[in-house]
Formats: structure tokens, C-alpha cells, sequence
């Protein structure tokens, strides 16, 4: 209790969930997590249910108990604002396949696949994550330019192909592996000199993967 910052501890170990808070009762349940002493910890949005005001401290909280007992964590979440602030490495997915990965900062920051600049330019963060993106037209081409689709995911081709501005022909017959945009950056586009310029100067082919 007391490596998650309940303290006294004795003062909350007779208490039932109803009498904590929602930060707490999250305190109790990365105890439990920690009493199995794992070597790797899953973390599936761990905050979302929180308030905003205690999100930040339950992150901090997460990263000193990785960071103090030598943890592993796959932290799974919506809010790729949070991602920037807790991941090394983010792998974006969309219905269920990878479409991005790098370090965190650099996918953050400068984003190479149409889904993931839509994700970061809707982003609501203090830091004003996005806020160039948001700033460019061709930018905003995810969200807007083009009619979106029922149904999520395309039935073949990129799933993304139904809701992205470049999206051509190619892109609804044939899904793109994961192409390597630099040595510790990937992306599965295949128009990735049109989405991400400043990154690439022609499409990757030969479905490289990235290198950690």
C-alpha cells in the first residue's frame, strides 16, 4: 500500500471499494498487480475512468513503479496525448493491424500516417499536442476532406482506405505492410511521400519493417 502512496496503509486495508475514491481504488488495484512481483504489466487504460485532474498523477505514479521495480508495460490506451507522455515506443493500430510505430516523441510529433495525424490532430492536450497540424490544411485532410464510411475498417485493401484522403485504387485492392520510414520509424502507407513529406521522399516498397 504504501509503494502506491495510500499511506498510513492501515487506514484504508479495512475499507471496502465504495468508501475510495476513483484514484484510490486505482492506487489498490496496481497493488494487487504488484503483489504477483511481475516482470511485465498489463496496462489496459488504466486512467481513462479517471478524472482529468488525477490522470497525470496516476501516470507519474505507473512510471516510478516501472522505473523502481524494472517493469515492462504495455500500456494500451485511446489517448494518444497520455501515450506521448508515458510510452517509449507507440504502436498505432487500426482494426487491429499496426499502421504506425516509433519512438514515442518522434510519432507524436510528426506523425506519418494519415491515422495517426488524424489521432494526434484531435488530441486534446495541455501541451497543445497537434497544434501545427491542426494549423495545416493538408493536415486536416483525414478528418474532413473526404465522406467517411459506415462500418470502420475496409473489408479489403488498407482498412484505413475508407476514410483517407489519398487513398486510390491500390489502397482498396491491396493492404501495405509495414514500410520503413527511417531506422527506428515505421508506417503502412502506401502514399506516404503525399501524407508525410518532410519524412519521405518516395513511397518505401519491398515491405521493410522498422528496426528498434
Amino acid at each position: 500500500m504504501e509503494q502506491v502512496r495510500l499511506t498510513p496503509a492501515g487506514q484504508f486495508l479495512a475499507k471496502y471499494p465504495h468508501e475510495l475514491s476513483g484514484g484510490q481504488r486505482q492506487r489498490v488495484s496496481f497493488a494487487r498487480a504488484l503483489a504477483a512481483r511481475p516482470s511485465v504489466l498489463l496496462a489496459d487504460e488504466p486512467v481513462s475512468m479517471l478524472d482529468v485532474s488525477i490522470r497525470l498523477e496516476m501516470l507519474a505514479l505507473l512510471d516510478d513503479l516501472r522505473q523502481r521495480f524494472r517493469l515492462a508495460m504495455l500500456y494500451i490506451t485511446h489517448d494518444i496525448a497520455s501515450a506521448r507522455y508515458f510510452a517509449d515506443e507507440v504502436l498505432v493500430m487500426y482494426a487491429g493491424e499496426i499502421v504506425e510505430r516509433g519512438p514515442a516523441e518522434e510519432v507524436t510529433q510528426s506523425p506519418a500516417h494519415p491515422y495517426t495525424q488524424l489521432l494526434v490532430a484531435s488530441a486534446p492536450d495541455p501541451d497543445n499536442l497537434g497544434s501545427a497540424l491542426r494549423g495545416s490544411g493538408r493536415r486536416q485532410g483525414p478528418a474532413s476532406s473526404r465522406p467517411q464510411q459506415q462500418g470502420g475498417a475496409a473489408a479489403q485493401g488498407c482498412p484505413f482506405n475508407p476514410r483517407c484522403p489519398f487513398a486510390d485504387d491500390r489502397c482498396r485492392r491491396e493492404n501495405p505492410a509495414l514500410m520503413q520510414v527511417s531506422a527506428t520509424r515505421g508506417a503502412a502507407c502506401w502514399h506516404l511521400d503525399a501524407a508525410a513529406p518532410e519524412l519521405v521522399s518516395a513511397p518505401r516498397g519491398g515491405g521493410d519493417t522498422t528496426t528498434r
